[in-house]
């Protein structure tokens, strides 16, 4: 990644010894060693106005990685800490500073441990635009970062009470993040996974509000009214060859979104009697979902309409969720 350290800058630093730099920078990563209990700490001299990232490898055993205002601050007053476990990598996001300082790194050890401890600078940072949206929650972590390339792990929210179609597109990337398409429910969340964005590349991500996620919202209300219990908003049951079988409930959805559950008792009754095989397809959808009514109790459940659910429906058409809404994120 960028100018980062990989295996071949370890190496070398291996076949040179242990470096013995009190300064941690750019230029000078520090290899070291740290006994069990014991702590050893390092200066880092902090530029203006660019975001760090101090990052410890382990090669052995376990440490902890500290950040602390002074030489003399004892650990427990730490203004930042990572501890993960053995093996992992601990990693501390610097914020931008107004004025040049320094800081101090420690490094406790849990057990005897080799590391590698390093930093990255950068006046870079992930940019979304809109910077405020009324569907899309898009939560970035950083994991690592030069000025060539952002590493984070992406996280994906819906913010709405109604459900949504999410496609996420990359633009100047290898690919885009596993699981690109998918169905998110109310308040629902999505872990894409980790992204590595370069500069000039972008990722889109677009909740729209389409026949598919139409059906899992009334399918969903339909739930919370035989089961009382909603669909888990994350769906990960297969459910797409049941989907033609159950369009007849669209007009459903569309008088739910208007606040009117006396319409949506009268549409889904009739699309019901219209088309039996609606009702047995919408029976397999909840039993794939994890329900346990049997067919003919949930048909009767179903004739006593969506009255016990009129202020769920109101709420949904009081939040008047958008069709469509797109997040842009960038390394700029």
């Amino acid at each position: 990644m960028g100018k980062g350290f990989g295996v071949c800058s370890i190496v070398a630093l291996l076949a040179v010894g242990w470096l013995s730099a009190t300064d941690l920078t750019p230029k000078t990563p520090i290899l070291a060693e740290v006994r069990a209990g014991e702590r050893v700490t390092f200066r880092l001299p902090c530029p203006s106005g660019q975001r760090g990232i101090v990052t410890l490898t382990p090669l052995d055993g376990d440490a902890d990685l500290f950040l602390l205002p002074s030489l003399e601050t004892p650990l427990e007053r730490a203004t930042q800490k990572s501890a993960g476990i053995a093996l992992q990598a601990e990693r501390l996001v610097l914020s931008a500073l107004k004025e040049p300082t320094e800081k101090w790194v420690a490094v406790k050890g849990v057990t005897p441990t080799r590391f590698l401890l390093t930093v990255q600078w950068t006046k870079r940072q992930i940019r979304q635009q809109p910077s405020q949206t009324k569907v899309i929650a898009v939560q970035w972590q950083d994991i690592q970062f030069s000025d060539a390339v952002a590493l984070g792990a992406v996280t994906v929210g819906n913010r709405t009470p109604i459900w949504y179609e999410v496609q996420v597109r990359a633009s100047g990337m290898e690919k885009a993040p596993q699981g690109a398409s998918f169905l998110l429910g109310p308040n629902g969340t999505r872990y894409l996974g980790w992204v590595a964005l370069p500069t000039g590349g972008r990722l889109t991500v677009t909740a729209q509000r389409t026949q598919k996620a139409d059906i899992v919202f009334v399918v969903d209300l339909i739930c919370r009214l035989v089961a009382g219990n909603a669909l888990a908003p994350d769906l990960t049951v297969a459910v797409d060859d049941l989907l033609p079988h159950l369009t007849p409930l669209l007009p459903v959805a569309e008088a739910v979104r208007k606040g009117d559950w006396r319409q949506a008792s009268a549409k889904l009754a009739a699309a019901i009697r219209k088309s039996p095989q609606t009702l047995r397809t919408l029976h397999a959808f909840l039993q794939r979902a994890g329900g346990s009514l049997s067919l003919p109790l949930l048909g009767s459940r179903l004739n006593a309409g969506f009255g016990a659910l009129s202020a769920t429906i109101a709420a949904i058409a009081a939040a008047n969720s958008p069709s469509q809404e797109s997040v842009t994120l960038a390394w700029q």
